[in-house]
C-alpha cells in the first residue's frame, strides 16, 4: 500500500474504503475551527493537547488517547481549547451518493469561529 499524507478521493489506496483521513489540530495561538457535518460518521484520536469539542449536541473534554465518534449528520465543533490540539481523522464510506468534505447549516459556521485558548478547568478529568 503506498504512503499517503491524507486520503482523499485522489489519494485513496485501492481497497481503501474511507473517503478522507488525515490529521488536523487547533492551536492555543489564534486556533480557528467549523461548526460542520459529514454524510457519514467521522471519528477523531487525540494524540496531543487538551480541549472541549461538541458533539451530537453533547460538550466533552478531550485529551490524548481519547476518540470522538461522530454519526452521519450530526454536528461536531472544537469549542475550547487548553493546550495545542492534534488529532487523527477517519472519515467513513458512505453511500454513493453521500456529500463528501465538511458540510454546515448556515453561511456563518461554514465561515469558521477563533477558538478559544482558556485555562484547563478545575473539572477537567485527569488520568
Amino acid at each position: 500500500m503506498p504512503v499517503v499524507q491524507h486520503i482523499n478521493d485522489e489519494t485513496r489506496p485501492d481497497g481503501c474504503t474511507a473517503t478522507a483521513a488525515g490529521s488536523f489540530g487547533v492551536s492555543t495561538d489564534a486556533g480557528r475551527f467549523d461548526c460542520h457535518f459529514h454524510d457519514y460518521a467521522e471519528y477523531w484520536l487525540i494524540h496531543q493537547g487538551k480541549a472541549k469539542v461538541m458533539s451530537e449536541g453533547q460538550h466533552y473534554y478531550v485529551q490524548p488517547g481519547d476518540i470522538v465518534c461522530t454519526k452521519a449528520g450530526d454536528e461536531h465543533d472544537v469549542v475550547e481549547v487548553y493546550e495545542d490540539l492534534e488529532a487523527f481523522y477517519l472519515e467513513e464510506g458512505g453511500p454513493p451518493d453521500a456529500r463528501r468534505g465538511h458540510l454546515h447549516l448556515s453561511e456563518e459556521k461554514a465561515a469558521g469561529h477563533p477558538v478559544p485558548a482558556l485555562p484547563l478547568p478545575d473539572d477537567f478529568p485527569q488520568r
